[in-house]
């Protein structure tokens, strides 16, 4: 199946694809071949998965050499055909590429080198192993005459957030041959492995100056590289050529196939159900985020990556999009791996928030994380009928969970005996999924008592009491109970008709509710137990369609409120304000879809509004919804205002997750 097909003039061009390794290791460029920001790349390797992410291969500036016959006879010309953008240049090394497709596991670009003066035609394939830091790019070509290709690796050896400056670096770089069809290029504890089975190789230690990166320019980054050319290899192009590039020591090189890769979509596809094309466009954009994790024991637990290509596995992003990745799909094991590794890193009830990525070292700042955690248990709990394994290796860290918060625990997470809900932190902390500070500012100041940290909490704590020993059953039952009173009581804004986004301190020992119309409220309805009465949570779905709901998401924050900002754009300083304060998020239509579903009984007319809410999305899967997005997946957020941008991280997992769970859930309730 192709995924997409894009013809890379003008904007489409700039559309974004990107292959995964399931290790934490990807490849991500654009349709036009023109790499865009520092984490575009053939091979970035993951070195302890799924975080330690090098830039192994760069690129490959590969020419094609053909006899043509000329009105002077028979000559050799050579024609470039990848395309590379350079500080002060003005333009692009060469010219675009005629098409750009992927399915599953590949991406291809078609160059005609003589345009429409002479046939010719040359197909660059991009494939990555699974399981393994290897890539292998291939190439057919038709040629007018006998023909070679010359491929010239560019490698940049760094951390993927870094750049390489060749002047200051050279010297880090050492470069030896491979027998006689390879090279390795090091730096420090770092490789890369390249060798064109059959080629030519001729070593060289050339630097390609002042690559520029439009869109690390836009977000008011560094945007400028350099690049080693290690040697070239030249081959004869007749049979096909192969580029094998691998950065593991112990791995010999290997043709990729995509073979296993395509059977795994299909599975999950089929368990997801529905139109074929759709359930196999989510399977596909949903299986990248999907990585192994290794432990401390060195071996490998299944994790999620938030987002491609910046972030690494996060606690909270993993446990929102558990759901849609993994039961929805069938893939009940993974998640029980995902659910029994962050069991083992809790500490004092908290589960890790995410992870720093050089070294993987775990940060537990958050206080909605942990209660995902316990939600996603009782998800996988539903979806795969395991009441042994969940009682043995899931409840204690549940019943964890629980006595943690109500005890009290890091970071002022503390459950409030008055009234039974959850406050945490303070104006120096942001511990909620609102959480962007830069210098200093925090820009969506949420301590005190937040409303989805209470519906998560009163729900956590009703479905807990259905499945916990008795001895624990009834204490958390009557806790439940009284949360849902609470919410009722302190939430709800009868000037508005739905909740106030949290509650924070009077300053006279009581609370206050905080006016502000956010999405936050939606979980109290689409979460399992709601608090609220039928009239209550109707209400609060007819105002998140007014007032939030857009084609792609819901507003972080009603237009019409004071701090609203309707483009996230510009340096980081302004886009971080911008984060929650009006853009757009996808994700939150799982929420809103599943309010629907609920309010409307999962009737008829329900379900047909739940799936025109997420068809926008389901669309832009298949790149037909405008805003610069990505290729086969959904990115992280969108513009507030129009025209829409799609912006953020280019490929967020919760996105992806929540379009999936909804598009099963209303299948399954059909």
């Amino acid at each position: 199946m192709t995924l997409f097909d894009i013809q890379p003039a003008g904007q489409a061009g700039e559309r974004e694809w990107l292959l995964a390794n399931g290790l934490g290791g990807f490849a991500m460029g654009t349709a036009s071949g023109v790499p865009a920001r520092r984490y575009h790349a053939m091979l970035i390797g993951a070195t302890t998965p799924p975080v330690g992410r090098v830039v192994g291969l760069g690129g490959v500036a590969d020419l094609l050499e053909a006899e043509v016959q000329t009105p002077r006879g028979p000559a050799r010309e050579r024609r470039a055909l990848s395309s590379f953008a350079f500080k002060d240049w003005g333009g692009t090394f060469a010219p675009a590429p005629v098409r750009c497709w992927g399915g599953v596991g590949e991406v291809s670009w078609e160059f005609r080198p003589w345009g429409a003066a002479r046939p010719g035609r040359v197909v660059r394939t991009l494939r990555l192993a699974d399981k393994r830091n290897a890539a292998e790019v291939s190439y057919q070509v038709d040629a007018p005459g006998p023909a070679w290709l010359e491929l010239s690796p560019l490698v940049a050896l760094r951390n993927f957030h870094d750049l390489v400056e060749g002047r200051s670096e050279d010297g880090e770089f050492r470069v030896e041959a491979e027998g006689a069809h390879g090279l390795v290029v090091r730096r420090g504890g770092w490789a890369v492995h390249l060798r064109v089975p059959g080629g030519r190789l001729a070593l060289r230690r050339d630097w390609w100056w002042n690559f520029e990166y439009r869109r690390d320019r836009e977000r008011g980054q560094d945007f400028t590289e350099d690049l080693l050319c290690p040697g070239s290899f030249t081959a004869p192009a007749g049979g096909g050529v192969t580029l094998l590039a691998w950065m593991d020591e112990d791995a010999p090189p290997v043709r990729v196939d995509v073979g296993a890769l395509r059977a795994r979509v299909a599975k999950s596809a089929a368990a997801l159900g529905g139109e074929p094309e759709v359930a196999t466009r989510l399977a596909t954009a949903a299986d990248p985020f999907v990585v192994m994790r290794r432990t401390g024991t060195g071996s490998g637990a299944t994790s999620i990556i938030a987002g491609y290509p910046w972030f690494s596995d996060w606690g909270r992003d993993t446990m929102i999009a558990l759901p849609g990745l993994l039961l929805a799909t069938g893939r009940h094991g993974e998640a029980k791996s995902v659910l029994v590794a962050f069991a083992g890193m809790q500490r004092r009830g908290l589960v890790p928030n995410c992870f720093e990525d050089a070294g993987g070292e775990a940060q537990y700042n958050t206080v909605d994380g942990s209660l995902w955690f316990v939600h996603a248990c009782l998800e996988y709990l539903e979806a795969s009928k395991d009441r042994a394994g969940f009682g043995r290796d899931l409840l204690p860290a549940c019943l964890g969970v629980v006595r943690a918060y109500r005890e009290g625990t890091d970071f002022d997470i503390r459950m409030d005996e008055t009234d039974g809900l959850i406050a945490a932190g303070t104006g120096a902390t942001q511990l909620t999924w609102m959480d962007a500070a830069r210098d200093g500012v925090v820009f969506t100041p949420r301590a005190g008592k937040p409303v989805e940290i209470a519906a998560l909490w009163g729900s956590v704590l009703g479905r807990l009491g259905a499945v916990a020993p008795e001895a624990d059953a009834k204490s958390l039952r009557d806790l439940a109970a009284e949360v849902a009173a609470s919410v009722r009581v302190r939430f709800w804004n009868p000037s508005r008709g739905c909740l106030f986004d949290r509650l924070e301190p009077d300053g006279a020992g009581g609370w206050r509710g905080v006016d502000e119309l956010r999405p936050n409220q939606v979980f109290a309805v689409s979460l399992p137990g709601s608090p609220l009465s039928a009239l209550q949570q109707r209400s609060i779905v007819d105002i998140a369609r007014a007032w939030l709901l857009t084609p792609v998401g819901l507003r972080s924050l009603d237009a019409g409120e004071a701090t609203y900002l309707g483009r996230y754009e510009g340096p980081l300083f302004q886009r971080d304000r911008a984060y929650h304060n009006g853009t757009v998020w996808p994700y939150l239509i799982g929420a809103y879809a599943e309010a629907v579903l609920r309010v409307g009984g999962f009737g008829v007319d329900a379900r047909r509004e739940a799936l025109s809410v997420i068809s926008p999305l389901v669309a832009a899967l298949a790149g037909k919804y405008e805003g610069r997005g990505p290729a086969a997946s959904i990115c992280e957020v969108y513009d507030g205002d129009e025209p829409r941008r799609c912006e953020g991280c280019p490929m967020q997992a919760w996105s992806v997750a929540e379009v999936a769970r909804v598009w099963a859930l209303v299948g399954r309730r059909a």
